[in-house]
């Protein structure tokens, strides 16, 4: 900064840091203290849908059914077996092994229709609960009394069923389905599917009672979205334009003064030496350019950047492009102004200058010779003009306004000195007195002795 920059220049910078400040400002802070919207907290809502799930899953395998038909198929099973001569040992005893076995004569054959048929009933409910001991553990714990019977059943469930024809076989399935079940503790079984059961639907009606609640009153704040840029990124890079935008501003006003600066002082020696016309036509040059600074810049930032934040406080990146939307509306902005302001500011920044450089022809002679509202035509003449003949044309603009300055005063004083005649010749026709005589009054008035007298 130096004596050449205008006062305006320093306003419109003092105005651009100022907005700057104070909207970026409340821009980071609206940005920083966002926080996400409140929605239902999702992991009560997935708890709530996979509890029920579980409860669901674990109600279709109908594992407590099972348990209650088996433990109602085992006495009949065995009461069966008895009557269908099945419930003998499968293996024989340890000092017959190895010997065939001889049938007594008063021995009866076992049953085989009767021994399969009942007990295929145990067999397909053993199948069927085998699937559920894992989800029951879980559900309602590891039980060490039901240990025996899901043992028990799970034997069952590896048991191969024999074919329709197998006779043998089927008698030996029979025989061994009933080794493993016959004296299991199946109501185990039961009351430990029972509790599974309740567990798993009580879990899931208090799931649902939450998930309700948060739906109702959300309670969890959404995550911030992400974008291009992470968020303390984009809010860096935003306030880093709008400083970048203050920082041109200052340097373009910087440079403008600099210009006047490097044209004028060299001028001084041109007026000292003859050729005050240089120093003057440069004068009104430099009056008419605009002011240096791109304020428009500065303060679009940072309302861009204000606006953005406020709308958006959730996406940073928006951030950084209202601030460079700002910047090109802003600069769009200044340009349509001084377009449209024309050269309004013309006589007065030539007259700042004029201040400091005190030309030898007064910047007040050369204004006074351009007609007020015609200020746009003539600069588009005087810009026209080479140096020479800008000089010559400011001489001959203040020589002009000279004499019309001193015609004027000449004017002036002829009048002055016609007006002073009039008075006297007027004293002397109506208020002057004849020599011997005593002075007369104000005619068509009697006064003193001289209206006496004339009557």
């Amino acid at each position: 900064m130096n004596e050449y920059t205008r006062r305006e220049e320093v306003r419109w910078i003092l105005i651009a840091s100022a907005t700057l400040v104070a909207c970026i400002a409340a821009a980071v802070l609206l940005l920083v203290t966002a926080q996400g919207k409140l929605v239902p907290d999702p992991e009560a809502l997935a708890m709530a849908k996979a509890t029920g799930e579980r409860s669901a899953t674990y109600a279709s395998l109908k594992c407590n059914r099972d348990a209650k038909t088996l433990a109602d198929e085992i006495p009949l099973f065995r009461k069966a077996a008895e009557q269908a001569r099945v419930a003998a040992s499968v293996d024989p005893p340890e000092k017959d092994k190895g010997k065939k076995p001889v049938a007594k004569k008063d021995e009866k054959k076992p049953d085989v229709l009767l021994a399969w048929a009942t007990a295929q009933p145990v067999y397909r409910a053993a199948k069927s609960l085998s699937r559920c001991r894992e989800a029951t553990e879980q559900a309602a714990g590891v039980r060490p009394d039901a240990a025996r019977a899901w043992e028990a059943v799970r034997t069952a469930n590896d048991l191969v069923p024999p074919a329709d024809n197998d006779k043998s076989a089927q008698i030996d399935a029979a025989r061994k389905l009933l080794s493993v079940l016959g004296d299991a503790p199946v109501d185990k079984l039961v009351q430990a599917t029972k509790d599974a059961e309740g567990a798993l639907k009580s879990a899931a009606d208090e799931a649902e009672k939450k998930a309700a609640t948060e739906r109702a009153t959300p309670t969890k704040r959404e995550s911030l979205p992400k974008g291009l840029l992470a968020r303390e990124v984009a809010i860096s890079v935003g306030v880093g334009l709008a400083l970048i935008a203050l920082l041109i501003s200052f340097l373009s006003v910087r440079a403008a003064s600099s210009r006047r600066l490097v044209t004028l002082l060299p001028l001084r020696d041109a007026a000292r030496n003859g050729m005050p016309g240089l120093q003057a036509a440069a004068l009104l040059r430099l009056a008419a350019q605009p002011n240096g600074g791109e304020p428009g810049l500065v303060i679009g930032a940072a309302v861009g950047g204000l606006v953005t934040a406020a709308a958006f406080r959730l996406d940073a990146d928006l951030f950084v492009a209202g601030v460079m939307a700002g910047l090109l509306l802003g600069l769009g902005a200044q340009v349509a102004l001084r377009l449209g302001g024309g050269s309004t500011q013309w006589r007065q920044r030539a007259t700042e200058l004029g201040d400091i450089e005190k030309p030898a022809i007064p910047i007040v002679l050369i204004l006074s010779g351009v007609n007020p509202g015609l200020e746009d035509q003539f600069l588009g003449f005087f810009s026209g003009l080479a140096p020479a003949e800008a000089a010559e044309t400011v001489q001959k603009l203040a020589s002009q306004a000279e004499d019309r300055i001193l015609a004027a005063a000449e004017a002036g004083a002829a009048a002055s000195a016609y007006a002073q005649q009039q008075a006297a010749q007027a004293q002397q026709a109506g208020f002057g007195a004849a020599p011997g005589f005593p002075q007369a009054g104000p005619p068509g008035y009697g006064g003193g002795h001289g209206g006496q007298q004339g009557r």
